[in-house]
């Protein structure tokens, strides 16, 4: 058993998801990055950029300006105008007008990328990026399909991951449509991944719930669970020749304790895709009700009692691994932390039951 008291790690040099591209629009969006306002609009040539959500003259949101016709962003209060890098193009009143807007006057921006339908931003402002985002699988083929959820928890990022990543907890969480019937033997194996960690599980009995697959009561799933750093978490599941189902959740970290995540589920089925799409938005919005409501109360007894205590056996894969990546990327950022070398994340095998 160990415990661990509460703690927030929060590494910067790494890519997090501030927006589907869908959600931005002609109007710039407010966002909060670890307690950082942001503000998110489409640039010159429709490119999303990300700056600090404050204006040089007079600290008014920027968010609460608008984009003018040629691809700027001009703050509601005075006018003062940036352009997608943050720099100052024009400052109205002033002779001149642009030659006046000196490049020293300036907001911090955040290098931005739009990728897979998401806007990621570096979390680190004025900084070059030395890595691509996480890029989401491709699910194609016949029955093919895409359901995306979002929800703002209320809990930390590390929280949230482990949760969506955690086995045990479905059988009584979501008694009856994951699990909770009678019990099956589980081999669990646990290996590093790139940037991150990964558990297979083999051995479970292809079914939802109480539902099983007639005929064959041998055959089981294909089921990995996986972490990558910063912020994503992925499960999926594959029935050979049936079905396909990979649920990516992206994070953006924005509190301590407030975390909003994209659930992006992409599938392909023997099924119609218009039947799978139902099924997965029925019984996802279900399980996300039940996890919200858990992290809540979870963050609230955490939060009234002053700190986490976990307690963790052979059956938490992936929380500790979770805890033990983050908190190393973070201190690599930090003055001499840089030969830290990649973390550790040992292999392990587990039998259970569940």
């Amino acid at each position: 058993m160990d415990a661990m008291s509460y703690s927030v790690a929060f590494p910067r040099r790494w890519w997090y998801p501030v927006a589907r591209s869908s959600e931005l629009g002609r109007r710039p969006l407010a966002v909060t990055l670890m307690d950082s306002p942001l503000v998110v609009f489409r640039g010159a040539e429709g490119a999303p950029a990300v700056l600090l959500d404050r204006c040089d003259h007079r600290n008014y949101p920027l968010s609460l300006g608008r984009v003018t016709g040629d691809g700027v962003l001009e703050c509601g209060y005075h006018g003062w105008t940036y352009d997608g890098g943050g720099h100052c193009v024009r400052v109205p009143g002033l002779l001149g007008g642009r030659a006046q807007a000196r490049r020293s006057r300036c907001v911090p921006s955040h290098a931005t990328v739009e990728q897979d339908g998401i806007v990621w931003a570096w979390g680190e402002p004025d900084a070059e990026p030395t890595r691509r985002p996480f890029a989401l699988p491709a699910v194609d083929g016949p029955g093919a399909g895409e359901v995306v959820f979002r929800h703002d928890l209320d809990c930390t990022l590390r929280a949230s991951l482990e949760n969506a990543l955690d086995v045990p907890h479905t059988a009584f969480l979501h008694r009856g449509i994951f699990r909770g019937g009678h019990a099956h033997r589980i081999t669990a194996v646990r290996r590093p991944a790139d940037s991150g960690v990964e558990v297979q599980y083999l051995g479970e009995p292809v079914g939802l719930g109480p539902i099983r697959l007639p005929g064959d009561t041998s055959r089981t799933f294909h089921h990995w669970d996986r972490f990558f750093l910063p912020s994503v978490a992925q499960i999926e599941y594959a029935v050979d020749g049936w079905f396909r189902l990979v649920n990516t959740i992206v994070h953006l970290p924005m509190s301590a304790f407030r975390t909003r995540a994209w659930f992006v589920v992409r599938f392909q089925s023997r099924m119609p895709a218009p039947v799978v799409h139902a099924i997965v938005r029925q019984h996802g919005k279900r399980i996300l009700r039940q996890d919200a409501d858990a992290l809540a109360r979870q963050t609230e007894r955490t939060r009234g009692l002053g700190g986490e205590r976990y307690a963790s056996t052979e059956l938490d894969l992936l929380g500790p691994s979770i805890w033990h990546l983050l908190r190393h990327a973070e201190r690599a950022e930090e003055p001499g932390g840089g030969d830290a070398g990649p973390a550790a994340v040992r292999e392990r095998t587990v039998v259970f039951e569940a």
